[in-house]
């Protein structure tokens, strides 16, 4: 008896041990910088072009939106009229900026990014970025390329 409440203790034990270290290791990944991310995730270029959709997102636009929010409420300080007038208008901005930088969170990116590496599937929202963006990247290469080229032509001269 005493060794099957050994063993059952032992077991419970190591489990334990294992699911605290899974959820470190989750809680580890959420707070990846931008280049962390490319190297722990970046496995091809649909990964690399999910990680800067979210990363993009997330930074540009949800911080400008709610960038807004404090400058009008310091604008009311000084001069109350305007500066209630622009916090009516600026308040649904910064809540869209949340609601922005909740959907685009890097437990979301992450999420994402292991339905994509596992059933090579990404939602109809994130694939419409996703190909914009690729696209948008080809542009720029061939622009460079282009412009790369002019200037090879024109030492060349």
């Amino acid at each position: 008896m005493r060794t099957l409440i050994l063993i059952a203790a032992l077991f419970s034990l190591s489990n334990s041990t294992y699911a605290k270290e899974k959820i470190k290791k989750q809680k580890q990944s959420k707070h990846l910088n931008y280049e962390e991310c490319v190297t722990k995730f970046g496995v091809d270029d649909t990964s690399i072009a999910i990680i800067n959709v979210y990363f993009d997102k997330r930074h540009n636009a949800g911080t400008g939106q709610m960038s807004f929010l404090p400058i009008t409420l310091a604008l009311t300080a000084i001069t109350p009229p305007i500066g209630i007038g622009l916090t009516i208008v600026s308040s649904p901005m910064f809540v869209k900026g949340l609601v922005v930088r909740n959907r685009y969170s890097h437990k979301n990116m992450i999420k994402a990014l292991n339905n994509y590496h596992s059933e090579k599937m990404i939602s109809d929202n994130v694939r419409r970025k996703v190909t914009n963006y690729m696209l948008d990247e080809q542009e720029d290469k061939q622009l460079d390329q282009q412009e790369d080229y002019i200037t090879t032509l024109r030492s060349a001269e």
